[in-house]
């Protein structure tokens, strides 16, 4: 467990979001084939791999048929298949070079495969040619959030509701980048100010002001996600975020008030589990940190775990299903129990 602030904040992918390219109507339609239309319905149908098996006989037959490298790349790339769909997305651009949902499609994949600055790269081609394209403002949105630049990914989300007020993916990318903003100026003050001060210490109006504001920030993002969920209304997506969004509440109404209480003797981990790796996310060479915030209550009880940082394929929700079963003796401060917020990260690699 570490007490210190997470270091800037690389979001991937939030609880299995999903954005990048559509499955838009095509700008030109080519010739169809009963190879090419099996391989898409069975993509829509959620069988990638037989949409791979199906659309590559298709371009075996029709090789310059961009649609049909377009999904085979979707395909390719939803079967996990990153590197293979990103030479397949390439041969549909050079195929239909002003095709600005390939971009996107690009954009997405190269985000999965590590390359942010290729997503930033495709997603402003995909922007050049159609400046509604709404879903690569999120794409960029999320590389820049990934390389740090919180203020960045903000800026891309409100261009994207811009576009399109309610698009989800937009909505979940601005209560990243809020809560990123709030981390990495936690992160400041701790370095200029050390340990939080005593409650009996007088404080400067200045940084009670700055504190006011940083946790501001948290309420920004409780209501972009309550907008979200009422627009995502499945109970998948109300479980694990409706508890962020009860924590996002807390730590805006309360935050301020746990960074000012007493000194206090720091608690003591009695058990902390290892975070189980899933299938997905090894099938998909996923790695990284997960990155939680929590109070270790006085009662003894972790409570209002928040991601700061997570991972996609599952790998956040395996990190948070640990983090409840800590368990521990409270911190203290004068021989009584009290409550304190840390952070908690989980390291994840598929090798």
């Amino acid at each position: 467990m570490r007490r210190s602030y997470a270091s800037p904040i690389l979001l991937y992918c939030f609880f299995s979001l999903i954005v990048g390219a559509r499955h838009t109507i095509l700008a030109q339609q080519s010739p169809q084939s009963p190879e090419k239309e099996r391989g898409i319905e069975l993509y829509r149908k959620g069988d990638f791999s037989g949409a791979v098996e199906a659309l590559q006989e298709a371009v075996k037959k029709q090789e310059s048929d961009p649609d049909a490298w377009y999904y085979l790349g979707l395909s390719l790339r939803d079967a996990g298949k990153i590197k293979d769909a990103r030479k397949v997305f390439e041969k549909t651009l050079s195929l239909r070079p002003n095709f600005a949902p390939g971009y996107a499609a690009m954009a997405y994949t190269c985000l999965l495969d590590g390359d942010n600055k290729g997503a930033v790269k495709s997603a402003e081609r995909a922007l050049a040619i159609d400046p509604k394209n709404f879903e690569s403002h999120c794409v960029a949105g999320l590389a820049r959030l990934k390389e740090s630049a919180a203020a960045d990914a903000l800026a891309r989300a409100e261009e994207a509701l811009k576009i399109k007020s309610d698009y989800p993916d937009a909505l979940i990318l601005k209560t990243q980048a809020l809560v990123n903003i709030f981390a990495q100026e936690k992160i400041k003050e701790s370095r200029e100010t050390g340990s939080r001060p005593k409650g009996d210490q007088p404080e400067d109006p200045a940084r009670k002001e700055r504190r006011r504001a940083k946790y501001a920030l948290l309420k920004q993002a409780s209501e972009s996600l309550v907008t979200y969920l009422k627009l995502r209304p499945e109970q998948s997506e109300q479980g694990l975020w409706g508890e962020q969004l009860d924590a996002l509440r807390v730590y805006a109404k309360l935050g301020a008030e746990f960074e000012t209480g007493p000194a206090y003797q720091h608690p003591k981990i009695l058990y902390r589990e290892k975070a189980g790796y899933t299938d997905a996310a090894r099938n998909a060479w996923i790695q990284g940190t997960v990155i939680l915030m929590a109070v270790l209550a006085d009662d003894g009880v972790i409570k209002h775990i928040m991601v700061l940082q997570p991972l996609s394929h599952g790998l956040t929700e395996q990190a948070v299903m640990a983090a409840r079963k800590i368990r521990f003796t409270p911190a203290a401060n004068d021989g009584k129990p009290i409550s304190i917020i840390v952070t908690l990260e989980y390291a994840f690699n598929p090798y």
